[in-house]
């Protein structure tokens, strides 16, 4: 690779992860006491709302009439007991209670239709949450500058981001609705045991509170639990892609690496169920006690109420009643407890994900406004250095360059010199720590970063290989055209790759990936031909060609840049390359060393100065098996033979090899 990732541009190492000790610290630090509830909660029912306000208005009243109907059908029972027992002691007839088991019955229904209806809506509800979840989530990874993407610890708010924001605001939401429903049953039980035995009510909400500590505290410890394991579930999550993706399946074949992969995502998980185990274990202790304080304070209450019903202090139907509606207020208070931390639990994943939206409004805020020059007469590079977030040593030192409207620039240089950092910077991809990048005297970090990139066509030597189809792999260099295939086919005939494309089953209709059904795969080299076409459907002023043939044979290689001024004729052209034959024909050409320029100009002037240039433009010739090119008496040096000319693309212009 050369020198697109911090890592080889820069040779040093990345940032430190954090150790599990430290996110353990900050797991503990974090705050965690129930004043965090109100906020949380105010976001997450903002964010359901946004999503979807008809079925969250839907849901919570579905679960309103659930409690009251709840309330109903015990104040129908305390009826229906009544009767039984009048009935019984008359010697009356049983039709006398039809009336109230038909009316027991039909409550009964109802609440049946009402839970089965709720289940329904609350599954589109969440649903419809997590898909706007994700969409905010893009928004703020789009929106965020490139450089963030060199922090691993922008990766570990991304994974939480994704964890606390897909499910978790549903989960809060779902638990505040059955909070509400189970309050609103809570509610009718207490109303109906104050007109029985109102003594019995404070009794056992005493009981929530163990319960109430236990949930909180099960909830910290799962917070926790994920807190610590981010950064080892990417690890396993990156692991798991390059056993199962097919970018990566050639190489770890080929390596017979799949045992050792597998290995290392295995040893990971182990780990992953090991702390999962320690926690599910903390959690369970927790409930145990927290149930444990419920189950002998119910217990309690039920003994007292059966020794009043004996002793003749209290009815039997009474008493029947009262012990129903304890226990379903025992039930309704544990529900109302585990709804509660339930939202603790979603709310502690919830401001995961609204501190990461956070960064959303302030990227934009402090992204430049301004417009970008429509085009430009020349670009002026002035004492740029630039270094990566996780690096300790800078990418470039010291930068200065210009290039001219209509020129073709060459950059050169050994892997990690710097080259595609510089025009990754000219991209606004990055923005320099020093210096400036002017567009006929306009400062690039002073205009909108969309716009500026709307004037230049780009291929890296890493470009995407899009599972789309033909037309779209090409279109997708200026989306307005993906459906303009006059244009398409110019633009790959330009590259060379219209007579591959028009021979696919499909052809430019051909999805290009096996993955998908009457989809093809393209061979390296077709592929960079595909990427090219992408940069020339652009209509940029300037563009930008990063190693544009490493992958092409010498011959197309010596066609494209042979033609490259006619191609992209009135417009200005950057190549990136470390083969220094591919570039002679350049008006200019920059040598980047360690991050800076060792030295520039055309061709023979290079030559001429002996120096960097010249010594490893001797060098690749010679790797062709011919001597080194012969200097003339002026210091310029003699064309090598023509079959060295023809395959290295050096034949001078004007001349003809035979």
């Amino acid at each position: 690779m050369t020198d697109e990732s911090a890592g080889s541009d820069t040779g040093s190492a990345a940032a430190p992860t954090p150790s599990c000790s430290d996110l353990a610290e900050e797991a503990r630090t974090r705050p965690k006491s129930l004043r965090l509830l109100p906020r949380v909660c105010r976001d997450a029912v903002r964010l359901v709302w946004a999503a979807a306000p008809r079925e969250l208005v839907v849901s919570i009243a579905l679960k309103i009439v659930s409690g009251a109907g709840l309330a109903l059908l015990l104040l129908l029972g305390r009826g229906l007991m009544t009767e039984v027992v009048a009935s019984g002691q008359a010697s009356g007839s049983s039709a006398q209670v039809l009336p109230h088991v038909a009316g027991v019955a039909a409550i009964v229904s109802a609440l049946g239709l009402v839970a089965a209806a709720g289940r329904e809506v609350r599954e589109i509800l969440s649903e419809k949450t997590a898909r706007h979840a994700q969409e905010r989530i893009i928004d703020v990874a789009t929106a965020v500058e490139l450089r963030a993407y060199e922090v691993p610890a922008f990766h570990d708010r991304l994974v939480r981001a994704a964890t606390g924001g897909q499910h978790r605001p549903i989960q809060l939401v779902n638990g505040l609705i059955g909070t509400i429903g189970a309050l609103a049953g809570i509610a009718g039980i207490v109303v109906a045991l104050l007109a029985i035995q109102p003594w019995l009510v404070p009794f056992l909400l005493v009981a929530a509170v163990p319960l109430m500590a236990g949930v909180l505290k099960a909830g910290q410890a799962l917070f926790g639990f994920h807190l610590r394991m981010t950064s080892k579930t990417r690890q396993r999550n990156y692991l798991y892609e390059l056993l199962t993706a097919k970018p990566s399946a050639t190489e770890v074949r080929a390596f017979g690496l799949t045992g050792h992969l597998t290995d290392r995502h295995a040893s990971l998980y182990d780990e992953h169920m090991t702390e999962l185990r320690d926690t599910a274990r903390t959690r369970f202790r927790l409930a145990v006690l927290g149930n444990l304080g419920l189950a002998v304070t119910l217990g309690g209450a039920i003994t007292l109420l059966l020794h009043l019903a004996l002793t003749g202090h209290i009815g039997l139907a009474e008493a029947a009643t009262a012990g129903a509606a304890l226990l379903i207020l025992g039930e309704r208070t544990m529900t109302t407890v585990m709804s509660v931390g339930e939202i603790y639990e979603a709310g502690l994943f919830v401001e995961d994900y609204t501190t990461f939206l956070d960064q959303g409004p302030s990227a934009v805020a402090a992204r430049a406004q301004l417009p970008a020059p429509a085009s430009f007469g020349r670009i002026t590079i002035d004492d740029v250095t630039f270094t990566y977030p996780s690096a300790t040593r800078p990418a470039l030192r010291n930068v200065s360059l210009q290039i001219d409207a209509g020129e073709i620039i060459a950059l050169v240089g050994e892997n990690g010199s710097g080259k595609t950092t510089l025009a990754k910077l000219l991209c606004r991809l990055y923005l320099p720590d020093s210096g400036h990048i002017c567009w006929d005297g306009t400062d690039t970090a002073t205009v909108d970063p969309d716009e500026l990139r709307g004037n230049v066509a780009v291929i890296f030597q890493d470009f995407l290989h899009y599972a789309l189809p033909a037309r779209e792999n090409i279109g997708l260099g200026a989306v307005e055209r993906t459906n303009d295939l006059d244009a398409i086919q110019t633009a790959a005939g330009q590259a060379g790759a219209d007579a591959i494309l028009s021979r696919l089953p499909d052809g430019y209709d051909t999805i290009l990936s096996p993955e998908f059904a009457g989809g093809r795969d393209l061979s390296v080299g077709q592929w960079q031909r595909v990427a090219l076409a992408r940069a020339f459907i652009r209509d940029a002023p300037l563009i930008i060609l990063d190693e544009p043939t490493a992958a092409l044979d010498p011959r197309a290689e010596h066609d494209l840049f042979a033609g490259i001024r006619t191609l992209c004729a009135g417009r200005t052209v950057l190549l990136v390359s470390h083969r220094y034959s591919t570039v002679r024909t350049a008006d200019r050409i920059y040598v980047l060393s360690d991050g800076q320029i060792a030295e520039h100009g055309s061709h023979a002037e290079l030559m001429g100065l002996g120096g960097v240039y010249a010594e490893l433009f001797t060098l690749q010739a010679a790797a062709y098996g011919q001597p080194s090119p012969d200097r003339t008496h002026d210091g310029q040096v003699s064309s090598p033979p023509c079959g060295v000319a023809a395959t290295l693309g050096l034949s001078p212009e004007g001349s003809r090899c035979t």
